[in-house]
Order: structure tokens, then C-alpha cells, then sequence
């Protein structure tokens, strides 16, 4: 993300996730986080951020660059090697506030099992920030590169030979949430027109490119346009007297 436009996506996602959490500090899991880019920035801004990966080499990079922020931002920030899935027995149940996972659900073969790990980790009324690639961006992308047969593919939910799928719907995802225990709250699009445009505008063109991004992230038709669609969801509350309730 170190070019102009991978900035300005990772800006307008950051403003998303933190209108989205509750007030820091809360305790906030980040499922997938690799190297810490939200991560740190979120801890930097006073949340106690959990970072679960795999990968033990992003993990370190993860925790360099929090240390790297002072030692303030580094002890709020805490690293778990391990798989999403696993978040329960990682953590502890209901031990969250709220969790972040972006770019994950579509990498992985079981996008259902990571989503009620994530609601098994949260308490009851938890938030949920969550990222991915949206397919109707691709469709678009396909088709309007003449790649009509890809472009067919992906509006019909297939891609030969690609598992985990390489994005998501946002309808496909809402209904995911809803079968892991949450409520779909929000979602919002980063990145209708980032790609779009000189490479590194100037600083007026800039600014007008991010009011406008802005201005349309939650309007459709540019939403189911953008790049990474960004949805939040509200764990639900179990009321006690139907706990073990079947209908």
C-alpha cells in the first residue's frame, strides 16, 4: 500500500472501521491481521489490539512495527500465531468487544467456520468490521475488458479451478453473517474510483477524489462498484431464556 491510491483505500477503510467500533479501549481482535497495517493503527489510536495470524514471519513484522510507534502503541498490541477458525480456543470465548477481518473470508476454503469464530469470540452485542473482495467489482472489470466468458463466470458465482473463490457478494456475505449470529448493520464501498484516473494526482485532485469516494460509499449504484466492500455486523444477544431454544 505504499502507492498513492493504496494509501487513499487504506484511509478511507481506516475511517469506516473507526466510525464502526465502540470507543477505545476496547478489546479488539484482528482475524488475519498479517502485519499489523490496521492493527497498529488501531492500537495507535488507544484500542488493546489482538492480531491472530498463521504466519509467524508477519506476526514478527506485525509486532516490529508496533514497537516502532513508541512503547505506548506497542504494549496495547498483543500477537497470537494460530488460525482464524480457531479463535474461541486462542482467546476464550465472548472475550472481545468488537473484531476486524479484512481480506480473509475469501482466502480461506471455510469463509462459514472463520464467521462463527468470530461471533464465538465476541460478546453479545460485539461489532464486527469486515472486508472483502466484492465480485460485482470483478464482473465489471471483466466485462468491461471484453473478458465476457470470465465475466459470465464470476456474475454466476464460479470460477473454475480457484478455491476459496477469489471474492464475495455483499448479498452473499450478509446472508453468511446472518447464519454465524450476527446482524448486518452497515456496509459502505472503498474504492469506486481509486483505480481510476492519474496515478498520482495532485493534491487538489486528490482531495476531491477522496470527498467523492466519500459522498458515494454507501449510495448504490457505486457501493456494488467499489473494489473491497466493507460490512459491519452486530453480534446478537441471546436472551437467556431461550438459551438452548430450538425452533
Amino acid at each position: 500500500m505504499n502507492t498513492t491510491k493504496g494509501k487513499v483505500r487504506f484511509e478511507l477503510l481506516l475511517g469506516q472501521v473507526l466510525a464502526a467500533l465502540p470507543a477505545a479501549p476496547a478489546r479488539v481482535v484482528d482475524a488475519g491481521g498479517g502485519t499489523g497495517q490496521l492493527a497498529v493503527a488501531l492500537a495507535r489510536r488507544g484500542y488493546q489490539v489482538t492480531v491472530v495470524d498463521t504466519s509467524a514471519a508477519m506476526l514478527a513484522t506485525c509486532a516490529q512495527r508496533a514497537a516502532g510507534e513508541g512503547a505506548e502503541v506497542g504494549a496495547r498490541l498483543a500477537t497470537v500465531q494460530g488460525d482464524a477458525a480457531d479463535l474461541q480456543a486462542l482467546l476464550g470465548p465472548a472475550s472481545r468487544d468488537a473484531a476486524v477481518c479484512h481480506d480473509l473470508i475469501t482466502q480461506v476454503d471455510d469463509p462459514a467456520a472463520v464467521l462463527a469464530a468470530l461471533a464465538g469470540v465476541l460478546c453479545d452485542g460485539g461489532v464486527l468490521s469486515l472486508g472483502f473482495a466484492n465480485r460485482d467489482w470483478l464482473v465489471l472489470r471483466a466485462g468491461r475488458r471484453g473478458e465476457h466468458a470470465g465475466a459470465l463466470r464470476l456474475a454466476h458465482g464460479r470460477e473454475p479451478g480457484r478455491s476459496p473463490a477469489p471474492a464475495m457478494s455483499l448479498a452473499e456475505v450478509e446472508a453468511e453473517l446472518e447464519r454465524a449470529g450476527f446482524e448486518p448493520v452497515a456496509a459502505s464501498g472503498v474504492g469506486v474510483f481509486v483505480d481510476s484516473g492519474d496515478d498520482d494526482p495532485d493534491p487538489a485532485g486528490l482531495a476531491a477524489l477522496v470527498e467523492l469516494e466519500r459522498l458515494v460509499a454507501t449510495r448504490e449504484p457505486y457501493r456494488s462498484s467499489a473494489r473491497t466492500v466493507h460490512v459491519v455486523g452486530r453480534r446478537r444477544i441471546l436472551r437467556p431464556d431461550l438459551a438452548g431454544y430450538t425452533p
